[in-house]
């Protein structure tokens, strides 16, 4: 059995492969935003902040991602010109369709942006092995919470999550429009208090 390694930082020619764990984990909601799979692909390979992002690897390849917010580090550098240069006119048309997906960190959180397994190593842990080692790594850092969003309907996630010790703290409904854009009507807010939980070391 090949072990998985938890680590910060990927190499320049990494980049197109986290994208596509990314895209292929979360399409139906980055395409409506971004628009076609290439340009989803093209905007994380360029404005990924490779330092910062988390990898999991077995055998070398990353298996597994996840996008973190916290103090002054963003896991995606898209800046406002960034957005303006790469969509042009369509920016009102982002900016519109994205509101809803838009999270904004709390003082004093971590919060976990995005976090997905490749589907070939999906089932195998590589998930909780990665939240767990976000716990260490946020009550290392002297933070005091990690917030996540998760869909309604992932049931699986959430089950996830509630067995890492998370538990929701609100259900944020979204207006129809944005229902019928991404196929979905609401996200649970969840969060797991990094200094009362016995589940990290």
């Amino acid at each position: 059995m090949w072990k998985t390694n938890i680590s910060f930082g990927i190499k320049e020619n990494e980049r197109r492969k986290v994208s596509q764990i990314l895209y292929e984990a979360f399409s139906e909601k980055f395409k409506p935003v971004f628009g076609s799979r290439k340009k989803s692909l093209r905007i994380f390979s360029r404005y990924i902040n490779a330092p910062s992002i988390l990898v999991a690897r077995k055998r070398g390849e990353i298996v597994g991602v996840a996008g973190l917010k916290y103090n002054h580090v963003n896991w995606l550098k898209l800046s406002f010109f960034d957005a303006i240069r790469e969509f042009r006119f369509a920016i009102f048309r982002v900016a519109i369709t994205g509101f809803p997906l838009m999270a904004s960190r709390l003082k004093g959180d971590l919060l976990l942006d995005v976090i997905a397994v490749s589907p070939e190593a999906r089932g195998k842990g590589i998930g909780t092995k990665m939240l767990r080692f976000l716990l260490s790594f946020g009550k290392q850092r002297g933070l005091e919470k990690i917030r996540l969003y998760v869909i309604c309907h992932n049931k699986g996630a959430k089950v996830l999550y509630e067995k890492i010790g998370f538990t929701t703290v609100r259900l944020h409904k979204i207006p129809r429009f944005w229902r019928n854009v991404f196929g979905f009507n609401g996200y649970f807010e969840m969060e797991i208090n990094l200094n009362y939980n016995k589940n990290i070391e």
